[in-house]
């Protein structure tokens, strides 16, 4: 008979011992308690919803692929390594998405790998921050991000240009990384 276990009393560690036996159950409380932080990181970073949902789930099957392979010590930092690499590879390799090459790269290269894991523990951060947009921008970012929407269709739906939509997505992008930085640069200040 199986076991079943509160997911907030148990530790990474020991769910990570449990997926090494092949243990599907606590493969869906690893997921449960880490799918939507992956997904809400890459889709900060990548433009299309879609696209940041494939990748996520990419990530979680080659986990389950690798599963006897993966050291136990920092699971919630290996998932993020993961995740920012399959990130970056498809920015790196999708045409459409090239232009956000550059805000990964400055992300990565201003922060190390710990900060990051540490600023996309909760997204509250990333939604505070979009919570701070102006109110067109806000809602030109969330149909692009959240609702799936393309530039055009964002265009056709609020009747502005397609060149206003894309202004309020880079600025949006902007706004976010360096929101995104500053509570790094605390985090790191403040020891937290």
């Amino acid at each position: 008979m199986k076991t079943v276990f509160n997911i907030n009393s148990i530790t990474d560690f020991e769910l990570m011992e449990r997926i090494k036996q092949s243990d599907e159950y606590a493969f869906r409380m690893l997921f449960n308690r880490y799918w939507e932080e992956l997904y809400v990181f890459s889709c900060s970073i990548i433009e299309d919803k879609v696209i940041a949902k494939d990748l996520t789930q990419e990530v979680w099957i080659s986990f389950w692929e690798r599963r006897k392979k993966i050291e136990n010590d920092n699971i919630k930092a290996y998932l993020y390594k993961a995740i920012r690499f399959r990130v970056y590879k498809e920015l790196r390799d999708n045409r459409k998405l090239n232009s956000q090459v550059e805000l990964i790269d400055n992300i990565i290269s201003s922060t190390n790998t710990d900060d990051i894991i540490n600023l996309a523990d909760t997204n509250n951060t990333v939604q505070e921050s979009i919570n701070q947009l102006p109110p067109r921008s806000k809602e030109v970012f969330e149909l692009s991000r959240y609702k799936g929407l393309s530039n055009q269709e964002i265009s056709d739906k609020l009747g502005i240009s397609k060149r206003t939509v894309e202004t309020h997505i880079s600025n949006s992008l902007k706004h976010l990384r360096r929101n995104i930085i500053i509570a790094l640069l605390l985090s790191v200040s403040t020891g937290l």
